[in-house]
């Protein structure tokens, strides 16, 4: 037998309708002349292998294709209902005044009488499903469509009484469950979107191709197949499926224009569409049962450039239909559709982001290799139009089981931020957040995604924190950024030295009072108000997940908390002149700053920053995110520093060895005892001052300073101060020491610069 390899050009990713046009080809042929058809995505194009040639796949759609029954009873418009009927007379509007009796044909009932007359074997499938839902009609009594409340029961009576061939557009469109039902995202509401139905359009462009057999037929199928312009479209709207062929405002070479449309688009486009059925069973969300549907999800305005906050509610669902580039059967396609059936029913419906994630995975042992984002925006009243919003291209995430960390804490945050009395600031946090999750779902390799979307946690965790009065809201469950792995590190390293700064900033613990004793907690609580019970007794000792310290009138207002993340120099001066404050009331009586052991600084970046050769905002942002690392576990990453030559600056170091938390190593362990005035005086710009109180602090512990005073401007005073936050390694505190004291007496001037 001859394989023949057809490029379907007719068959593209978008508009929406082409890719259904596709699925169609590969499910019609297959069920109705080849089992053995396969089909894939090459380019831009659709490729059907098949047994046919070209002129036998086209002549099977002219002659032999069976229409699959597409018929909704539970629909107004669906022809199953005539509609009131008229009087000659008028009311006061003007209207003509109704009889109260359903009497008056329709253009959809029309169309049924139609079919119900029609003898070709072609439609005798479909002519037995229109007399079973008129018998199920009749036998209910019902004499208009149902309300929502007696859809469902009509819907299960259509189940057990249609023909087998009836049930696939059944499955399509709604998925019932008892005494409920859910509709799939991909045929509005139930097979139809606002008034247009789908089963009664469909009925008559297939009474127009099929009965009626009109000329231009065949040159239609041609070019819906396999691409090209062709005379004789008809002047009639494809809805949501081709929004460009609508017509309307702009739609032509003047300022409207009007609707033209192949009617096989039509036709194939809705045959596609009874791929994607649903289910009640649940796959890539499996926690609760209810309704679901392949790939499909709400819409989250992220990820796409035209994104606004009100597209979520200005929308029905998104769909993210799969591309894959090897041979499939009908089998397979089916096979990867029910495994990505996800519920979008309920309030805890998967977002954007996760399936994201999910996709990932499923693609990468599914053999796909994109899939095309297509969201449909409600437009023209309650009509829909769908539209693609981004290709994502499949690819494996070295770092993706890291957003586990943060999955429950964002589900609260993303609650908070649909709440109707949310702040415009969490709203954009959530925005800003979301995108930063796309990005990394998309190239998780990349080390400045993974930073992008630690400084969007930051972000939305700063916006928690200017609004205390509802964080403290039992209800809401908002905590600080949860417990994060060290490995968000090396996801994030991408060896810059902003980098390696947050880290030593962000992981740092200090102790503070509770009651009559101390506890250790991370820096972070120098940020934000921590509740203290959930402290360790030593230093980056094991301790519970942190928590905000509430009250019954907000977040507490914790006289420890001096550091507002706006401006790293600021905050940086602020945590040091605290730390020295509150020196005295521990038992070591020191600044009180302990750094992990590998994360510190190092000297070369130390100098940098004095002389302001660092991202300052990145720095402060990346630590803000950083402070919920886990800095307990001993399996942490160490970050090098490109080796180099660097001098070590005078004040600095003078300055610095006068401000640690730990004895000075030089030979046995010195103890240099902490002064306040130092600090004040960097703050205010005062470096020598400042100088000329550490030299008295050195020479009083023994030490012999090899300078006698200092001179600099107070920019870098205050930069001199803020370096203090940072924690550097006891080698580089005795290379500091090394480097401003001597063991003889010789004296010389150093200049700062």
């Amino acid at each position: 037998m001859t394989i023949h390899v057809h490029v379907l050009e007719g068959c593209a990713p978008t508009p929406l309708a082409h890719y259904l046009k596709a699925l169609a080809i590969l499910r019609l042929v297959s069920e109705q002349r080849d089992k053995s058809a396969r089909g894939w995505w090459k380019r831009q194009s659709f490729c059907l292998s098949t047994s046919l040639t070209r002129e036998e796949l086209v002549r099977f759609f002219l002659e032999d294709y069976t229409p699959t029954p597409i018929l909704s009873p539970w629909n107004g418009g669906s022809g199953f209902y005539f509609r009131e009927g008229k009087t000659k007379e008028k009311d006061k509007d003007g209207k003509l005044q109704k009889t109260g009796v359903r009497d008056a044909a329709t253009a959809a009932t029309r169309a049924i009488d139609e079919l119900l007359a029609t003898t070709t074997p072609r439609l005798a499938d479909y002519r037995a499903c229109a007399r079973a839902g008129r018998d199920v009609v009749r036998v209910l009594g019902l004499t208009e469509a149902p309300g929502e409340d007696a859809k469902a029961s009509l819907i299960a009576t259509l189940r057990s009484r249609l023909p087998d061939a009836g049930i696939t557009w059944l499955d399509a469109a709604v998925t019932s469950m008892g005494d409920d039902f859910s509709c799939a995202p991909l045929l509005g509401s139930g097979g139809n979107d606002g008034n247009e139905d789908f089963s009664k359009n469909f009925l008559e462009r297939v009474l127009s191709l099929l009965g009626r057999r009109e000329v231009a037929t065949s040159t239609l199928l041609d070019a819906c197949l396999f691409g090209g312009s062709v005379a004789g479209a008809h002047d009639v709207a494809s809805g949501q499926f081709f929004p460009a062929g609508n017509g309307g405002v702009n739609a032509g070479t003047g300022f409207t224009g009007a609707a033209t449309s192949n009617p096989w688009e039509y036709v194939l486009a809705v045959e596609g569409s009874t791929v994607f059925r649903g289910s009640a069973a649940r796959r890539i969300d499996a926690s609760t049962g209810g309704a679901a549907f392949p790939f499909a999800v709400r819409v989250d305005p992220s990820g796409y450039a035209s994104a606004a906050d009100n597209d979520r509610d200005a929308s029905r669902a998104e769909i993210w239909l799969p591309f894959w580039a090897q041979p499939a059967t009908l089998s397979n396609v089916r096979s990867l559709l029910a495994e990505g059936r996800i519920r979008i029913d309920r309030g805890d419906a998967q977002r954007t982001t996760d399936v994201a994630r999910a996709i990932g995975t499923l693609g990468t042992s599914r053999g796909i290799n994109s899939f095309e984002r297509t969201a449909f925006f409600t437009r023209n009243g309650n009509m829909h139009y769908s539209a693609p919003v981004g290709r994502w291209h499949v690819a494996t995430q070295p770092h993706d089981s890291l957003l586990d960390d943060v999955q429950s804490w964002l589900r609260n945050f993303r609650a908070f931020a649909r709440d109707g009395l949310a702040p415009k600031a969490i709203t954009s946090a959530a925005r800003v957040l979301d995108e930063a999750l796309l990005t990394v779902c998309r190239s998780g390799s990349d080390p400045s995604r993974w930073q992008q979307l630690l400084m969007a946690l930051a972000g939305a965790e700063g916006a928690l924190l200017r609004s205390p009065n509802k964080v403290a809201d039992p209800k809401r469950r908002l905590t600080p950024l949860p417990s994060l792995r060290h490995e968000w590190v090396d996801a994030a390293d991408d060896g810059s030295r902003e980098l390696r700064l947050a880290v030593a900033l962000a992981s740092q613990d200090v102790p503070l009072r509770r009651g009559g004793g101390e506890i250790f907690t991370n820096v972070r609580a120098h940020w934000m108000p921590i509740d203290r019970s959930r402290g360790a007794g030593r230093p980056h000792a094991d301790r519970r997940a942190a928590r905000f310290d509430v009250s019954s009138a907000g977040l507490t207002q914790d006289p420890d908390v001096v550091c507002y993340g706006d401006q790293l120099e600021r905050d940086c001066i602020a945590l040091v002149k605290r730390r020295v404050q509150i020196a005295p009331t521990f038992a070591a009586r020191n600044i009180g700053l302990v750094g992990a052991r590998g994360t510190e600084a190092r000297l070369s970046d130390m100098m940098a920053f004095l002389a302001r050769e660092v991202d300052d905002a990145k720095v402060l942002t990346l630590a803000r995110a950083l402070m919920a690392i886990d800095w307990t576990s001993r399996d942490r990453s160490h970050l090098m520093a490109p080796a180099g030559l660097y001098g070590i600056d005078a004040s600095y170091a003078v300055v610095r060895i006068t401000h640690l938390s730990r004895p000075l190593d030089r030979g046995d362990r010195l103890v240099i005892p902490l002064d306040c005035e130092p600090i004040a005086r960097l703050a205010a710009g005062d470096l020598a001052g400042a100088v000329e109180v550490c030299l008295r602090r050195l020479r009083a512990s023994g030490l012999r300073p090899s300078v006698r005073f200092m001179v600099g401007n107070p920019l870098h005073a205050r930069r001199v101060a803020a370096s203090l936050a940072f924690p550097i390694r006891p080698i580089d505190e005795s290379r500091c020491a090394d480097s401003v004291t001597k063991p003889y007496a010789i004296e010389e001037t150093f200049y700062a610069h």
